[in-house]
């Protein structure tokens, strides 16, 4: 069967820094990430049928990703187990002025991931792509693979969703700015934020980074902006999104659960702005909580917010 959203990226374990005192060691609680991983399971908490393009190790993570995907209800039939390459982890420590990040994903089972893995017909038979600029950053062979999947959605129709999701740890900015633009043609729908948006292009004005994302062909641009919520644009002028109500206390994943869930109720009701203004709701539980993926509500949860 078919899936309505597919994701191309890497998962990863997550060791989330708990609250203490800044000068103590930390204590960290294992759990489970990665931007498309999270999205995924966002969307599929909202009901999309969805699934996974990937690749984890044959150890103890890349099977408890896989029995998350599995209790989530998440495609993993074309996820490939690779026996010499481990499942990369994450580290994460949240502090008054955002968040820290450190990674182990070297050599990763994903970053061994490329074009010759890609599943072309689960690809054409989607409605949905959803790719991400961290992606691009794990390795040339995943930059390739994304490039390709992207190219593939495109000749059969299937939309494509871009989250330009930055990460200067891993590349540089001169090197993320070439590959994201070059990869903006291919995108329909876009969700950058506006920190992102400002250093990768030089602007600040909200109504020009959208205008700059549109002119590289894309149809709908959402333009998230934290705590003030987003702005989208598709073509008819921009329309302010409000931040959903929460008492925020770990901002990791909120960005990948807006995108997973807008991606799913834009589907189920065909309208971006109802997707977006339910997509700010979904991230702002998601930000109630600590780690990527436990906050995130399920669709039960967010009927009682609407």
């Amino acid at each position: 069967m078919p899936v309505d959203i597919l994701a191309l990226g890497e998962p990863l374990a997550e060791f989330v820094a708990q609250p203490s005192d800044e000068d103590a060691s930390p204590l960290y609680r294992q759990g489970f990430g990665g931007d498309t991983s999270n999205a995924l399971v966002a969307a599929a908490r909202q009901g999309a049928s969805v699934g996974y393009l990937s690749a984890v190790g044959d150890d103890p993570f890349g099977r408890g990703l896989r029995k998350l995907w599995a209790d989530e209800g998440i495609d993993d039939r074309h996820v490939i187990t690779r026996p010499d390459a481990p499942t990369g982890v994450y580290f994460v420590r949240p502090h008054a002025s955002g968040r820290e990040f450190w990674y182990a994903r070297r050599g990763s089972a994903a970053s061994l991931y490329g074009p010759d893995d890609l599943p072309e017909a689960a690809i054409a038979e989607a409605k949905i792509l959803h790719v991400t600029a961290l992606s691009q950053a794990i390795s040339p062979s995943m930059r390739a693979a994304v490039t390709r999947a992207a190219e593939i959605a495109r000749a059969h129709d299937t939309l494509v969703s871009y989250d330009t999701n930055l990460r200067l740890n891993l590349w540089s900015l001169d090197d993320a700015r070439a590959a994201i633009d070059a990869f903006l043609p291919l995108a329909d729908i876009v969700m950058p934020s506006d920190d992102e948006a400002e250093l990768l292009t030089g602007l600040q004005d909200p109504e020009a980074l959208i205008a700059y994302f549109q002119a590289q062909g894309a149809k709908i641009v959402l333009l998230k902006r934290g705590a003030s919520g987003a702005i989208l644009e598709e073509g008819g002028g921009p329309i302010c999104i409000a931040p959903g109500s929460s008492s925020p206390v770990d901002s990791t994943g909120a960005g990948d659960s807006f995108a997973g869930a807008f991606l799913a109720y834009f589907l189920e009701t065909g309208s971006a702005e109802v997707a977006a203004r339910r997509a700010a709701l979904v991230a702002a539980q998601t930000v109630s909580g600590y780690g990527a993926i436990s906050p995130i509500p399920r669709r039960d949860e967010l009927i009682d917010l609407l």
